[in-house]
């Protein structure tokens, strides 16, 4: 006859005829535990088929393993996201912990009571802490903070009004170094007139030009700025530019644009107009986002450790739960990925 199947650890206790206690150490392999009782105990499970869910876990040792992946004020899960929850996905297989995805949009303004946030967010005992990801908004992390409820953040998308990366609780990565080496690139292959392309009402796209315009400045050049808004499709932000570009800054021997997809547009509408990457003018990019592989000339960039990111804020957080100490903010490094798109300059009339 097949064996009872068991629904709740107390279940298994019963059967076993020993405590919750006794079945959450059994399963969190304590050492407290006699061989003979955590024999007994582990071949009733097998037998049964028990997996203990986020309840019953909570309620036997005070954790679930389960995080949530909260992005926040996104329509899709962007490419860079995505990569990012790989990283966190790789960490809970590695150390037995699970991660759920939801998102959330919100304002800078809202009220945070619980009954706006997603209901695995707001019924919090069901999870151990929250990794959120997205643009973002401090009075999210008041509410968190206010209800106890561990957080990480992925600091470089929080807006709080200045260009300071957030101090606490965050993982983040160092865009103006990015920035500043990419620029070093150009001018050691001979650019003098280089010119940043983006949507400078973003703070992370301000921090990248700002890292753009130190790397300029300390070489005694002259920054110069397309600063282009109204468009949330950056492909079509860097179309857009070219025009402006051409108009405003006709010196310009070499591009770089704010992220990836903006320099996807940026290189389309150069080729429209008769202008070749790199033999006419060089363009960078940056992040590395998948799609660019694709991209012909191969496309220069700088490289965001975006699963590295994923896999520090997971850790981070599950120390954090464990009660465990925790250095953050974590401030990771970029990496200059040199590809096909940048050359020497050419003279052009």
């Amino acid at each position: 006859m097949a064996p009872k199947a068991f629904k709740t650890v107390h279940d298994v206790a019963r059967a076993a005829g020993v405590s919750v206690a006794t079945i959450s150490r059994v399963l969190n392999q304590h050492p407290n535990v006699s061989a003979k009782t955590r024999e007994r105990v582990l071949a009733l499970i097998q037998q049964s088929g028990f997996r203990p869910n986020a309840i019953a876990r909570r309620l036997a040792h005070g954790r679930t393993g389960l995080l949530c992946f909260l992005l926040s004020n996104r329509d899709i899960i962007h490419s860079f996201h995505s990569r990012v929850l790989k990283g966190v996905e790789d960490y809970c297989q590695q150390q037995h912990q699970q991660v759920i995805f939801t998102t959330f949009d919100y304002g800078p303004d809202d009220a945070m009571p619980a009954d706006t946030l997603p209901r695995i967010v707001r019924e919090y005992r069901a999870i151990d802490g929250v990794l959120v990801a997205g643009t973002n908004y401090p009075n999210l992390l008041r509410y968190f903070a206010e209800a106890d409820l561990p957080y990480v953040l992925f600091g470089n998308n929080l807006v709080t009004g200045g260009l300071a990366l957030p101090r606490k609780f965050a993982v983040c990565f160092d865009e103006r170094a990015g920035a500043r080496e990419a620029v070093e690139f150009l001018a050691e292959l001979g650019h003098r007139h280089i010119t940043f392309v983006g949507d400078l009402s973003h703070p992370w796209y301000q921090r990248r030009e700002q890292g753009y315009r130190d790397a300029m400045e300390s070489r005694g050049l002259r920054p110069a700025s397309l600063d282009i808004r109204g468009d949330s499709d950056c492909t079509e932000l860097g179309r857009r530019a070219v025009p402006l570009l051409l108009r405003q800054y006709p010196r310009t021997t070499a591009i770089l644009a704010q992220d990836d997809e903006t320099a996807c547009g940026v290189l389309e509408n150069l080729e429209k107009v008769g202008l070749r990457v790199p033999r006419d003018i060089s363009l960078m990019g940056y992040d590395d986002i998948s799609e660019i592989r694709y991209l012909k000339p191969a496309l220069t960039t700088v490289r965001v450790p975006k699963a590295r990111i994923g896999w520090q804020m997971a850790e981070s957080l599950v120390a954090r739960v464990a009660g465990k100490p925790v250095r953050l903010p974590v401030l990771l490094a970029t990496e200059l990925v040199i590809r096909d798109s940048c050359a020497r300059p050419a003279s052009r009339s």
